[in-house]
């Protein structure tokens, strides 16, 4: 099996790239019976039995590998505890290592290199871990992620994307450099010396929930749209807003990422209602959620950039590296001193089940990695009728 890392290219060498989900269940379980159901789960999902490799080209894939290093350990450590230890301890993927999993009494932490998939990729996989801690039979699941010749059809770039691509590569050429996994350690190293992550998690229960989603019926907007409203309302600049969506067309339950976004800004207008300004949210995001081309462009565009001068804008995002020319893309991209004020992803109530047998999943908590084109990175994830908010930023 070999894939070749395309549109995700920017999650290879970006720092702080690790998904975190903490999972809490119905009942204590035994660590040595979610150690064989792990093992199991991992050996189900394709991407979780592969390495990445760098070509002297500079091209990378996802290579078939005999051996892999996920792991799960107990721990008495919290979940900000280990988010603090593992964003500075590189994920080893050239040895096959994508998630990380810390038992701690009846909760369960899964940490996920961005390359073993997206957001929703990591639900799958705990369905599958689920399931196979409740003995079930599950069959092999294949890797699946977004390519610049499979995403749908009408989201084609327009002429002037290519021609700046094209210009681009071209004076990239000039002083192109093959960055390796050396040059990641040594990034690691240079980002996280002096920095660390701070997460604020924010739990709703039902009541708290219903009254929101009252609310926002009400104003005739969605969840999504009547949270932002909330987190800007009291931010007096024009907001540069992110939103991931799930690229799956399919409705596929495979783990890689199949993820794309939008991008808007604006600014709270306190001369109208809140709810005003989230039908001005709403319709802002209902535009480019139904135009193809704004919704793959971003995901397009970086798939077809020279694939170093994409790691190239992570390293510069790091301190690690820059260029004349890689530091200006990188400012215009987001990439520099400008990114995004609010990154947002809603896995909204999750479409699997939470009870498995005896087991049942009480509530999940999503915690996005601080890519290196956001500030404020919110996730959001609804089980068992208790909602939960994650903020992560850079402390």
């Amino acid at each position: 099996m070999r894939y070749k890392i395309e549109t995700e290219r920017v999650d290879l060498f970006d720092t702080s790239i690790v998904i975190s989900m903490l999972v809490r269940v119905s009942e204590d379980v035994p660590f040595e019976r979610m150690q064989e159901a792990f093992e199991k789960a991992c050996s189900i999902h394709e991407v979780l039995n592969t390495k990445v490799v760098i070509e002297p080209s500079g091209e990378a894939y996802y290579v078939t590998s005999d051996k892999t290093y996920n792991s799960l350990e107990e721990t008495d450590k919290s979940i900000q505890e280990l988010i603090n230890l593992n964003e500075r301890k590189r994920f080893h993927i050239e040895e096959g290592e994508f998630i990380r999993g810390f038992k701690s009494a009846d909760k369960i932490i899964f940490m996920m290199h961005h390359l073993g998939g997206d957001g929703k990729s990591l639900l799958y996989y705990i369905e599958t871990f689920m399931r196979c801690l409740n003995n079930e039979t599950v069959e092999p699941v294949p890797f699946r992620n977004l390519t610049v010749d499979n995403i749908p059809e009408g989201s084609e770039l327009s002429s002037v994307y290519e021609m700046l691509l094209k210009y681009w590569n071209k004076k990239w050429t000039k002083e192109k450099k093959v960055f390796g996994f050396e040059d990641m350690d040594r990034a690691y190293d240079c980002y996280w010396k002096d920095r660390r992550s701070v997460t604020d998690i924010k739990r709703y229960v039902k009541a708290d929930l219903d009254s929101m989603l009252k609310k926002a019926k009400e104003a005739g907007v969605t969840l999504t749209s009547y949270l932002i409203t909330d987190m800007i309302k009291d931010k007096d600049i024009k907001a540069d807003i992110g939103i991931a969506v799930d690229g799956r067309t399919d409705g596929n339950r495979s783990m890689g990422n199949q993820a794309t976004g939008i991008s808007f800004q604006y600014r709270y207008n306190k001369q109208i209602s809140f709810e005003e300004n989230a039908r001005k949210i709403q319709g802002l995001m209902k535009k480019k959620l139904e135009d193809k081309r704004r919704l793959y462009l971003v995901l397009l565009f970086m798939g077809k950039l020279d694939s170093t001068l994409v790691d190239a804008l992570s390293l510069e995002h790091a301190g690690y590296f820059s260029s004349k020319f890689s530091k200006k893309v990188a400012e215009l991209l987001g990439y520099g001193s400008k990114v995004k004020d609010i990154s947002l992803t809603n896995l909204t109530r999750v479409d699997i089940p939470v009870v498995y047998g005896d087991y049942k999943i009480e509530e999940l908590v999503f915690v996005p990695p601080v890519v290196s084109y956001g500030k404020n990175i919110i996730g959001i994830v609804t089980a068992n009728d208790v909602m939960n908010v994650a903020v992560h930023l850079i402390e």
